[in-house]
């Protein structure tokens, strides 16, 4: 009897600098999950040929596992172009960076995920296994930093800061969309999901910046967290 487990995402494009390491994870996946299919590059410009298309021909992934700091740009560049233009493809983050600032930039960009490299291969197969649970893969590490944040931002806040900023207060429309911001959803996503249009939901956004005074994911969630909407 077969016993090796299946990803749901059985589709996957590794995006890594490095030889050894993208091919520790290709390994790792295709090891721990029946019929993974991995295919890897190592430059921003060979993930967006593959992911957008080059003359045209483009291929299909479920799960894209990203480094952050390429050669040749930004990994965060390719998750925010995912999350805008791929939403049947999930991205997540595997990179050495610990700091809050790369972690908020990925969460804001769109990344479903956040993994630091140096797991071990049970680790990283635990984490991605989290994406048929419908959590999202977060190194304990990670986690732990949102936590902290979270904490030290709220205290920032005045005691009466709770839902109207410059006399307005948020609609119950516009808390459905904060919290979906918050858990990460794209525009597109929220707007499925609450069937109304993109351009609606894009309104809504709009109003919930202008009248919380943001201007990131990353802040919005902050936000939805402090409200308890997630």
């Amino acid at each position: 009897m077969n016993t090796v487990p299946r990803l749901s995402t059985q589709s996957v494009l590794v995006i890594e600098d490095n030889r050894e390491v993208r091919g520790w994870i290709c390994e790792t996946l295709r090891t721990a999950f029946e019929g993974v299919a991995c295919a890897s590059v190592g430059t921003c410009a060979e993930a967006e040929a593959l992911l957008f298309g080059r003359d045209g021909v483009r291929q299909s992934f479920d799960l894209v596992l990203a480094d952050i700091g390429l050669s040749d740009g930004s990994g965060i560049e390719i998750i925010r172009k995912i999350a805008d233009d791929l939403p049947q493809t999930l991205p997540i983050v595997i990179t050495i960076f610990d700091d809050d600032r790369t972690l908020f930039d990925a969460l804001a960009a769109g990344a479903k995920g956040y993994i630091l490299k140096g797991v071990t291969m049970a680790s990283l197969v635990e984490q991605l296994r989290r994406i048929d649970r419908g959590e999202p893969p977060l190194s304990p590490q990670m986690a732990l930093r949102m936590m902290a944040h979270f904490k030290a931002f709220s205290r920032l806040l005045p005691p009466d800061a709770e839902a109207v900023v410059d006399g307005e207060a948020l609609t119950h429309r516009e808390e459905e969309v904060l919290s979906l911001l918050g858990k990460g959803l794209t525009a597109q996503d929220i707007a499925g999901k609450l069937g109304v249009s993109r351009n609606t939901c894009a309104t809504h956004i709009k109003s919930i910046y202008r009248k919380l005074r943001i201007a990131s994911r990353a802040e919005a969630a902050l936000e939805a967290d402090r409200r308890g909407l997630l």
